[in-house]
């Protein structure tokens, strides 16, 4: 019997073999979405990227899952929440990390930006017909671009042991750089946290995120040569593409309400 060693809101970790590790996703979960990570994962692995090898797609008990290689390190986010006077270092990790995968062209081996989020658009619930036509018109005006990107870069999805390592590579796509980073900002910016965390962990969570995204902004512009404003203008497609997203009320509110806001000061 495999012991369990991790748990997701998608998928559980188990221990496969000594160097790897299952990763078996919860049943009805949708094959394809499965079948997508392990060829994007073997893809990214492929362009010399730091990231746990896929060995091969695998069904236990009628869940379908994925062999990685397994690697040894603790998440940045649990690094910053236990070394919180280090975030500067952190911050720059994160950027420099962000940055590098941005130098990588992707172009017709994965999904388009663009697709991906004008679907997501598309079918949120929580906009009128009419929002969703003007924000898919304005993401269409937008510049494209052919690099890598994550599609959810944030500390949980990196790895810190003697390398560092970028996993959960299911959202990846190509596409614009500008884009991408505007999801890292969205994320440290309004990613709430579970309900019945205590109010003063969340006010030291919200102070390290601030300072977090603060210093992740400054060396990822830094380090990438872009102009915050060129971020700035995927803010708004970007924030309603994730409204379908399992998320937790009180973040679909504020992202609804940013929405709304970047659609008036279109007109």
């Amino acid at each position: 019997m495999m012991k369990p060693i991790g748990q997701g809101r998608t998928a559980d970790i188990f221990e496969y073999q000594k160097d790897k590790i299952m990763k078996l996703y919860h049943q009805g979960f949708p094959e394809d979405a499965v079948n997508q990570e392990f060829l994007i994962s073997k893809f990214i692995y492929s362009l010399g990227i730091h990231t746990p090898q896929a060995y091969e797609l695998t069904d236990v008990d009628s869940r379908q899952g994925i062999v990685f290689q397994r690697i040894a390190g603790s998440s940045l986010l649990n690094i910053i929440t236990k070394k919180p006077w280090q975030i500067k270092k952190h911050a720059r990790t994160l950027a420099s990390l962000h940055a590098n995968i941005h130098t990588h062209h992707a172009a017709g081996n994965l999904r388009n930006q663009k697709q991906v989020l004008s679907g997501s658009i598309q079918a949120t619930p929580l906009l009128t017909k009419e929002e969703k036509k003007k924000t898919i018109h304005y993401l269409e005006q937008l510049p494209p671009g052919d690099m890598l990107c994550h599609g959810d870069f944030h500390p949980d999805n990196v790895m810190v042991g003697e390398e560092h390592w970028i996993i959960d590579w299911m959202t990846g796509m190509s596409g614009n750089p500008a884009g991408d980073v505007a999801r890292t900002f969205l994320l440290l910016n309004h990613g709430t946290m579970p309900d019945g965390t205590p109010k003063l962990l969340k006010a030291i969570i919200n102070f390290l995120r601030n300072n977090l995204k603060h210093e992740y902004m400054k060396h990822y512009l830094s380090a990438s040569g872009l102009a915050y404003s060129e971020i700035d203008r995927w803010i708004l497609p970007v924030a309603a593409a994730r409204l379908v997203e399992w998320i937790p009320k009180e973040e679909k509110d504020t992202l609804i309400m940013l929405v709304k806001d970047r659609l008036r000061a279109l007109s």
